[in-house]
């Protein structure tokens, strides 16, 4: 296929419709958000006050008045004896750094146009930070494979099924940290195996860290590769890593009063101090519970959402000393294992694990190294990009008690005709003819992977069959309630519940 349809297709795929609920006000995203136009508006890291409010506390400040209430913030206390949530002091995100110090320019050049709006901003940071990123990284990974002698077959069929039928589509419309966090992990990964720049691995792979905590684990697997790889580089990577470092120490000492006192240590939010109280920085021993929960649900696996994953878990068997290949297996690993040793393993509204997201681009590498053919690939990787794609067309995470999405909320909002925002919507086509670009590209990507093969095929029918008939629960509620807070509402076309 050439790069340049490639490029269309997941252009498409990833920027055709603005999946955006601004009365949810999801915290993972705009807090980063609210962060970012503190460091511009307030030059500070921080985004408000707390305050006493009769027998309560308010939460006060230009961002908090413009935007409202959002959730997942630190608060450091203004007496040092006292510990949040019951105490007036200054909040932050509590969320790591790096994502707000890349906002601030683009919401800083959005301010020059009049005051800013928090759905501009949204629009405008996913699409710099987050879409057009994912795209030229699913493309150059692809580039790097069939350089590195990975079949034209495998490399298109790896790099669709993680583009398109996986939690990088989803996280690849968010500006939030996992697919951030996946693009700089993988963008260190092609500057060490591929293009032998140390300076850049260590940049990567410290901004990776900057972006979201529990990369560190992983940035270290991958720098710890390149070493093994190349035998050289060690200085060069070191001083490649200080500028992301600085900036972790120098936010944890202004906000925090120490270079290693994190966010996490002054959340403000009670359920989630009392979520990640259980074992080490919520780190304890994986139950059956989570491992289910985690890797096979329907609310939640990793497997049911992105079936081809599961030939990961067979890549390291198959590479010997093939140091790419089995860095990418041990960074897979290690977040499986983060995933189902964590207290935060259900993280909240999602389509699958989102904390892991980073996982994906080094289960594609693992997997193109390590399988020459392509069938169970193309099958699995086909009901992926099904069933992530069409969960991605109508919200970005569903509530805690929707057992089966596809079923409770994906199904009812799409045959009620529910489609986000995109522009035949706004120049007036009506409900599912609106999104019919995007579903154009995905039905496109599953056509080149399962071609002509009927086997293929069939495991697509039979994963897909097994996916849509799991058991659900019988109330639709979750989707009464996002088409409530669906924007225009309702869209045109629309049929009411």
């Amino acid at each position: 296929m050439r790069e340049s349809r490639l490029f269309f297709l997941l252009l498409v795929a990833y920027g055709w419709l603005f999946v955006f609920f601004e009365r949810i006000n999801n915290p993972n995203e705009l807090v980063r958000v609210y962060a970012a136009r503190a460091l511009i508006e307030e030059h500070s890291w921080s985004i408000g006050r707390r305050v006493p409010a009769g027998a309560r506390f308010a939460d006060i400040g230009p961002i908090h008045r413009d935007w409202g209430y959002v959730n997942d913030k630190a608060l450091v206390c203004d007496d040092p004896g006292a510990r949040p949530p019951f105490c007036a002091g200054k909040l932050y995100a509590a969320k790591a750094p790096a994502a707000a110090v890349l906002g601030a320019p683009v919401l800083a050049v959005l301010r020059r146009f009049g005051p800013l709006k928090k759905t501009a901003a949204v629009f405008a940071l996913r699409w710099i930070w987050v879409i057009l990123p994912s795209i030229v990284f699913w493309l150059l990974l692809r580039r790097y494979l069939l350089e590195s002698g990975v079949s034209a077959d495998v490399a298109l069929f790896c790099t669709l099924a993680g583009a398109l039928g996986s939690l990088s589509l989803t996280y690849g419309q968010m500006f939030a940290g996992h697919q951030m966090a996946a693009l700089a992990l993988g963008a260190a990964f092609l500057a060490g195996f591929w293009k032998d720049r140390p300076v850049l691995v260590g940049f990567f792979c410290a901004l990776s860290v900057a972006l979201e905590y529990p990369s560190a684990p992983a940035a270290l697997i991958v720098f710890g590769g390149f070493l093994l790889h190349r035998r050289r580089g060690w200085l060069g990577a070191v001083l490649g890593a200080l500028p992301p470092v600085i900036l972790l120490a120098q936010f944890h000492w202004s906000a925090f009063g120490a270079p290693w006192s994190t966010p996490y240590g002054h959340l403000e939010n009670p359920a989630f101090v009392k979520d990640i109280e259980p074992g080490f920085l919520g780190v304890s021993l994986p139950t059956f519970e989570r491992i289910r929960g985690s890797l096979f649900s329907p609310s939640l696996g990793l497997f049911f959402w992105a079936p081809w994953t599961v030939l990961a878990l067979a890549a390291p068997f198959r590479l010997r000393r093939h140091v790419p290949g089995l860095t990418a297996c041990a960074v897979v690993v290690y977040y499986l294992v983060f995933q189902i040793t964590h207290a935060l393993w259900r993280s909240g509204w999602v389509i699958g694990p989102r904390y892991i997201t980073p996982l994906v681009p080094f289960a594609a590498i693992a997997i193109a190294f390590a399988f020459r053919r392509t069938t169970i690939l193309a099958g699995l990787g086909a009901a992926g990009i099904a069933a992530t794609g069409l969960a991605s067309a109508v919200c970005q995470g569903f509530p805690l008690e929707v057992q089966n999405p596809l079923r409770e909320v994906v199904w009812p909002l799409l045959s009620h005709g529910f489609v986000p925002r995109n522009l035949l919507q706004a120049l007036g086509v009506p409900g599912l003819w609106s999104a019919l670009p995007y579903f154009a590209a995905l039905l496109a990507a599953i056509i080149l992977l399962l071609g002509k093969r009927p086997l293929a095929i069939a495991l697509f029918i039979a994963i897909t069959a097994v996916q849509w008939l799991a058991p659900a629960g019988d109330e639709r509620s979750a989707a009464r309630f996002l088409a409530a807070q669906w924007e225009p509402n309702p869209p045109p076309g629309a049929r009411p519940f």
